[in-house]
Order: structure tokens, then sequence, then C-alpha cells
């Protein structure tokens, strides 16, 4: 039953990221329940959150934001950090507050298994992406976020009746 996966949340192409604004970065994928997966330098299975730059232009974090705080948009703030045009950064988020600019970055906030907010916020203070109001309840090892080249189908709305059978 140990189905390794990874749950699309709005299954986006490749070819919708990219047309987003130049300069707009994404919240790709996160784990909010690590515990075997990935290990930050200190050996402790923080969660984590992973940021991408499809666009076709280097970024500067400088003053970019995350927080899982809709009433604190600044909660955590990125470093002077370049993202090159297709480039993936990682987060932790584990509580440590570490924001030096070359080093593993840790933000001042940990992530809530059961859901929550989650935002990636640009140096001016609007949203990028952001996981609103709330992302759902998390699986262990289990991460979260876009799927490249997907495409999404919904089945079943949100709070429908249904039946299912499990082979």
């Amino acid at each position: 039953r140990n189905l390794h996966r990874v749950i699309g949340l709005a299954a986006l192409g490749l070819a919708a990221w990219a047309a987003r604004a130049d300069g707009q970065l994404l919240i790709s994928e996160f784990s909010a329940a690590n515990k075997d997966a990935i290990e930050d330098r200190d050996g402790d299975s923080s969660d984590w959150i992973e940021i991408f730059n499809p666009s076709t232009q280097t970024v500067n974090l400088a003053g970019w934001r995350l927080t899982d705080d809709p009433a604190d948009p600044a909660k955590w703030v990125f470093p002077a950090t370049n993202m090159a045009p297709g480039a993936y950064l990682v987060v932790f988020a584990s509580d440590k507050d570490r924001a030096i600019p070359g080093e593993e970055l840790h933000t001042n906030f940990e992530l809530s298994k059961s859901g929550e907010y989650l935002a990636l916020l640009n140096s001016t203070g609007g949203v990028a992406h952001a996981f609103s109001p709330a992302y759902p309840a998390q699986l262990t090892d289990v991460s979260y976020g876009l799927m490249p080249g997907g495409t999404t189908n919904v089945l079943i709305q949100t709070n429908a009746a249904c039946r299912y059978v499990v082979p």
C-alpha cells in the first residue's frame, strides 16, 4: 500500500508555467510531514518547500517572502539569492530561521500536517503563488504540489456523495 506519489494540486503543464510573467516564481512542491524523505544539514527531517523559476529571467529573491499566515505576509524574508531560469530551490520549513545567502535556507515557521495557508510573495508584497485558503491534510513522506505536463480532470466534486471499490 506504500504508493510513493505526488499529488497534483492544479496539474499545470510546463507550457502554462512558461505563460506566466517573467520573474514569477511558484511553490512547485512541499512536504508538511517529512519524516524520512529529506534531511537538512543538521540531520533533521524538517518540512520543506520547493520554489521553481519557470521564467526566462534570473530572479533575485531579495525581499521575496514565505508565510503560513495570511495576516503576516512578511513572516519569513529571503536573502539576496539569484534563481536562474528553470532553477529549483529548497527552503526548509523548520522554525530555525536561517536566511544567509549561499547557505541552506530555513523559515521561522513549520508547516502543519493538517493543512494551512502557504504563500510565496514577491518583493513588493504581491502574492506570486498561494495554497489558499489552505492546502489539504498531508500524508507522511508524501510531497504535494504541481505536476508538470499534467492535466486536471475533476471526477468528483468536493463534498459530493460517492462510492468506491478498493481491489
